[in-house]
């Protein structure tokens, strides 16, 4: 989950490979949570700032460089927690009504420090209710799905199995953060250009730890956990749709 604090440095840096014209860059998002629809609110930034007032120090700013229809790139520079892309198309479909949820995520490291111990993941809510929100009391699962776990970051809970999900073994952790379920599939080895459905995940789960295709999903999230060391981030090309 997207919601811990970290005293880290670490910059988001989108580069765009995109060979078609390009719309305007969006402002840059300083304060608390600050928001900015993009892609004609098909998607929205926001500046996670989870757990400022219990900082020392630090500060984030996050923005969205470019997007070219339903593929964009953004950038975050922070020494602090994480910024994340949420669709906001789509949504509060019940999973038995989801044909697929193809999605496209190529990025990279530049000068990762040594120590640097981060995560690279795809964070999907899912609630009883169609108007349920992600990381709330209406919250009933969390999945998430670990493109990278450097240096030893884990996701919440322990390690259950194994999972072969779209061709590749992830390795499938169960745990508990608040009143909700999570369930985090993490790749064996990194994953940096990643071009897949995420119905499988939910699929595997339905058919062999008991999750009710009743569930609605209400959020898709993308984004990074740093929480130690340094590195620039950069993210080439994403896209994602419910279908």
């Amino acid at each position: 989950m997207f919601s811990k604090l970290f005293s880290v440095l670490l910059a988001f840096t989108a580069v765009s490979v995109l060979s078609t014209p390009l719309q305007k860059r969006g402002a840059v998002l300083t304060a608390q949570f600050a928001t900015e629809e993009e892609a004609g609110g098909r998607f929205i930034l926001e500046n996670n700032l989870w757990g400022e007032a219990s900082a020392d120090s630090g500060s984030q700013s996050s923005q969205v460089t470019a997007t070219n229809g339903n593929t964009l790139t953004w950038k975050t520079t922070y020494n602090w927690v994480d910024a994340n892309l949420d669709l906001r198309e789509g949504l509060g479909k019940e999973l038995s009504a989801i044909s697929s949820i193809p999605t496209t995520w190529t990025w990279s490291y530049t000068n990762p420090s040594s120590d640097l111990v981060a995560d690279v993941s795809y964070d999907l809510w899912l609630s009883g209710s169609s108007s349920g929100t992600g990381a709330s009391s209406t919250s009933t699962f969390e999945i998430m799905v670990w493109l990278s776990s450097r240096g030893g970051a884990g996701p919440a809970g322990s390690q259950i199995g194994t999972a072969n999900v779209g061709g590749v073994t992830w390795n499938l952790f169960q745990g508990t953060v608040a009143t909700w379920t999570v369930f985090s599939f993490v790749a064996q080895s990194e994953i940096t250009n990643f071009n897949a459905d995420l119905l499988p995940f939910f699929t595997f789960l339905s058919a062999n730890h008991g999750l009710s295709t009743s569930q609605f999903l209400v959020q898709a999230q993308a984004g990074t956990e740093p929480f130690e060391g340094s590195a620039t981030l950069s993210t080439a090309a994403y896209s994602i749709s419910i279908n």
